[in-house]
Order: structure tokens, then sequence, then C-alpha cells
């Protein structure tokens, strides 16, 4: 398998396209909280904090974000952190946030 080259891929770190502009951060979060709270099926519920950090990866239609949610009183960072573009992926972001994070609590109160 070869290796990547680092020092190559850093050369060209300013040739990435930037990286989709997510419409409305604020109502965004408001209203994937509001759809969390609806199919909260158990006692914990996640909280969408902050979407931060946007930046782009070595494959086109890939890119990165940090998502901040709260679980009860412990804070944290979702991982895997990378999405996709709406032009090449069937889903739009809002709908690849909100499933993550669905997930996220379904587990919790399935006790996973």
């Amino acid at each position: 398998m070869l290796k990547p080259n680092i020092k190559k891929m850093i050369d060209r770190k300013n040739e990435l396209p930037p990286p989709p502009l997510l419409i409305n951060k604020d109502k965004l979060i408001i209203d994937i909280n509001n759809k969390l709270v609806e199919e909260k099926a158990g006692p914990e519920s996640v909280i969408l904090l902050d979407i931060k950090n946007p930046r782009r990866t070595w494959i086109t239609y890939e890119y990165h974000l940090d998502i901040i949610y709260k679980i009860g009183d412990k804070q944290f960072t979702m991982l895997p952190n990378n999405y996709y573009d709406e032009s090449n992926y069937p889903i739009v972001f809002e709908d690849q946030l909100y499933n993550r994070l669905a997930k996220v609590q379904q587990s919790i109160n399935r006790g996973i």
C-alpha cells in the first residue's frame, strides 16, 4: 500500500475548495434540538450545542465539522465528524447531522 505524501498534501492544502456554507447555524441548531425532543424515547436527551471549525478533506466531496453536543451534564464532540456535499450525496447536511444525533440518543436510551 502506498504511503501518503504528507508534504505534497500540505503544499496543496490551499487548493482545496472551501467547505459548503451552513445555512443559518443558529436556526439549524434550534430545529435539530426540537426534532430530537420530539423523538425522545427515554430519560436521556441529546442537545446540540455548537457546530464549528468547518474544513475540507482530501476527498473532494467530504468535509469535517466539530459537532458539540451534550447528554445530561457531559459535553461531547461527535466522531466521526465527516459530512458530504449535498451535490454528491443524496441526504442533505441537516438530515445527515440529525440522523447521527438521533442514533446517539436512541442508543443511550436503550442502554447501549
